[in-house]
């Protein structure tokens, strides 16, 4: 039975993620909303990823932005990979007991279109899947 099928008859609130998600510790991520009229399109500090998959990443953050919000991101990997990628917030808790939130944002697609992300990224990506990362309890999201 699907996740899908499951949800609308039991009325569970299923996590409707398909792929995978992965923590990489020590690597970080910077962002910046685009389309902001400013001079100063500056990306944020580096902050630690909590994790990520081919399709999206989730990461804490101080800023308030809202669902759909687009955003260019800049990943560092401990292996010394860097991915410049783009996509649109997702979601975004309410603050809890520290100092950050957590969004999710979802990539963009990837392809040879100027307006997609570049397909050697999701290559990238798709390599780290059969590595030994820690993989996120599922239930903890």
């Amino acid at each position: 039975m699907n996740s899908q099928i499951l949800e609308l008859t039991t009325g569970l609130d299923l996590d409707r993620r398909v792929f995978t998600r992965i923590e990489i510790p020590g690597a970080k991520i910077q962002y910046r909303k685009t389309g902001m009229r400013s001079l100063l399109n500056i990306l944020s500090k580096p902050v630690h990823i909590k994790n990520l998959s081919k399709s999206g990443i989730c990461f804490p953050i101080d800023d308030k932005l809202r669902f759909g919000d687009p955003v260019v991101m800049k990943i560092q990997f401990p292996d010394g990979k860097n991915l410049r990628l783009r996509g649109e917030i997702r979601w975004q808790n309410e603050r809890n007991a520290g100092p950050s939130s957590h969004v999710g944002v979802q990539f963009k697609p990837f392809g040879s279109q100027t307006e997609y992300n570049p397909i050697e990224a999701l290559e990238y990506l798709r390599s780290m899947e059969g590595l030994a990362f820690v993989k996120t309890d599922e239930a903890s999201n």
